[in-house]
């Protein structure tokens, strides 16, 4: 993986072949015992500086172990290249929902010490950390494989691809269909898009007034005029992470037998060095989609009002705060300010265009911890049915794919979401 090229480029820090800077601090360095004593007694927070692919379970560059040591929490080294200002706004929302801020102490690792060590400064110098409540694990994860230690994965990961799985598909004997979704014309598509992916406008799935899904009838033909059969793979990505989930969920309540999600969609691919193309790829339509073993993916509006008489099950709202408290609207063409009475803050982002509290600063999805970590009031196990409604359905598609990873194989979406309930005024919504 090509994730620390950039950044040994970008920073003199310690590590890369460069000695440690004399006018950073020190750390303290600790064993596999002290660390575990540390984490399971003292609630320390344990932090992987590695990249997120690697820390969500695919095969790492230099150990080909993927995953992470159970409990640690993902902060990669590559979101320090980000823009600063950018990621000034996202650190604190970062800290909470891994806990750093309210843990007594923090151990960190990398794939060496080195790399712990760059978070270590920048938390000291940077973030108002203190020196004497960071501990550096030297050993890395290596280290811990080679102690016997076990591993950690997000479950289900595989239908979350780097780019460098991607690339190694495109040279196997069936290559994937690759989906490039975004709403319009594609003009970014047209400048630059992965090699042969095909371009797909979101208003081929779904349709005014509501935005909803188009039905299935027509959804089908949509799906074969882009080359999609049921049986054939199929890899989605986008610039916005939400499109993307948008059209994973479409696939999936078709019966697609194999769909995934990119990671950090062209951002990630570009970012890592890969190729990228201009111009358009014409699909090849087929003339047989295949047996549709259609899945549950959707709720109607008559579901979600059983939902909220039944404490069992949950609606989730995945808007901004501002939209769930009824400061906003969050759109332009929602007059209609509130939440469904019932529902449940999912959280997401500052605004209806941003998705902060469910993507990295890198643009990658967040590290399943943190998100399962938003729904920790609602009492869950792997039979629980939740359903997740946005303004029109991007947003809680992102919030579904993500649970759908966690094994809630009984999580749904409310397609209408606020824009279908609140065009209703005899429905009761609530604000504050």
């Amino acid at each position: 993986m090509k994730h620390l090229i950039g950044l040994c480029l970008a920073v003199s820090l310690a590590g890369c072949g460069q000695p440690d800077n004399p006018q950073l601090s020190e750390f303290t360095a600790i064993d596999q015992d002290k660390m575990m004593t540390l984490i399971n007694e003292r609630d320390w927070v344990l932090v992987d500086v590695r990249a997120s692919d690697w820390f969500n379970g695919w095969p790492s560059d230099n150990t080909g172990v993927g995953g992470h040591i159970p409990g640690a929490r993902n902060f990669d080294l590559n979101w320090l290249l980000n823009d600063r200002s950018e990621l000034n706004k996202l650190t604190e929302r970062l800290f909470q929902s891994k806990g750093m801020r309210q843990a007594p102490g923090i151990v960190i690792y990398g794939s060496d010490q080195h790399e712990a060590k760059i978070l270590a400064d920048w938390l000291v110098t940077e973030q108002g950390f203190e020196n004497s409540d960071i501990r550096i694990y030297p050993f890395g994860f290596s280290g811990w494989l080679k102690s016997g230690g076990s591993v950690e994965t997000m479950p289900s990961y595989t239908r979350l691809v780097p780019p460098a799985w991607l690339d190694k598909q495109f040279n196997s004997p069936e290559p994937p269909l690759v989906l490039d979704v975004s709403y319009g014309a594609g003009i970014r598509y047209r400048i630059n898009h992965i090699p042969d992916a095909i371009h797909v406008d979101t208003s081929w799935i779904e349709s005014k007034p509501l935005w909803n899904v188009i039905p299935e009838n027509e959804l089908q033909q949509s799906l074969m005029n882009l080359g999609v059969t049921q049986d054939r793979q199929v890899v989605v990505y986008g610039e916005d992470m939400t499109a993307a989930a948008r059209m994973v969920s479409v696939l999936e309540s078709m019966g697609v037998s194999d769909v995934r999600l990119l990671n950090g969609g062209l951002k990630a691919w570009v970012d890592q060095g890969y190729m990228v193309q201009s111009g358009w790829v014409t699909p090849e339509p087929v003339d047989v989609f295949g047996v549709s073993a259609f899945k549950d993916v959707w709720v109607d509006t008559m579901r979600v009002k059983s939902i909220l008489k039944d404490d069992d099950e949950h609606l989730v709202s995945v808007r901004s705060w501002r939209e769930y408290t009824g400061k906003s609207s969050g759109y332009s063409y929602i007059n209609a300010k509130g939440r469904i009475p019932g529902a449940v803050w999912g959280h997401s982002g500052t605004d209806p265009y941003s998705m902060q509290d469910y993507i990295n600063p890198d643009g990658t999805l967040r590290e399943i911890q943190d998100i399962q970590g938003y729904w920790q009031g609602l009492s869950l196990n792997d039979d629980t049915f939740m359903a997740f409604y946005c303004g029109t359905g991007w947003r809680a598609s992102l919030s579904w794919f993500a649970a759908r990873l966690l094994g809630y194989e009984n999580a749904r979406i409310y397609d209408g979401g606020w824009m279908e309930w609140s065009s209703d005024s005899r429905r009761p919504r609530e604000a504050g």
